[in-house]
């Protein structure tokens, strides 16, 4: 019997169909799709899924979930370059773009990152 599979068969149905799907993750990976998912830059529809997870992860891990909002969602990681920016202004040393080897763009989410006034 061949047939066609049901991934694609749907994509043929009109959009008010509803569908059933099955997800298996570990609690990194959730967190890591969380992070690009529930962040400014993605797509508005797949943010509201995002932070109704967020939601739910906070009532099913909430220790894990004070840390991951603590460290990754409301951290900050910084480049190489970034890091010994931070170092030099932390001496009230006068750092430029230019001197820092950053790119313009990433010198601009520094800035703002840091509150600095250009």
């Amino acid at each position: 019997k061949e047939s066609l599979a049901r991934e694609l068969a749907r994509m043929n149905l009109p959009l008010n169909f509803y569908t059933q799907m099955y997800w298996k993750i570990d609690l990194h990976n959730l967190m890591h799709f969380l992070t690009l998912r529930a962040d400014s830059h993605a797509q508005y529809e797949i943010r509201v899924y995002a932070d109704v997870m967020l939601k739910l992860l906070e009532r099913w891990v909430p220790y894990t979930y004070e840390a991951y909002m603590q460290y990754r969602k409301e951290g900050a990681r910084l480049s190489k370059n970034g890091l010994e920016t931070v170092k030099k202004l932390l001496k009230n040393q006068k750092v430029t773009q230019e001197e820092s080897g950053m790119s313009k763009r990433e010198w601009d989410e520094f800035s703002e990152l840091l509150d600095l006034s250009s």
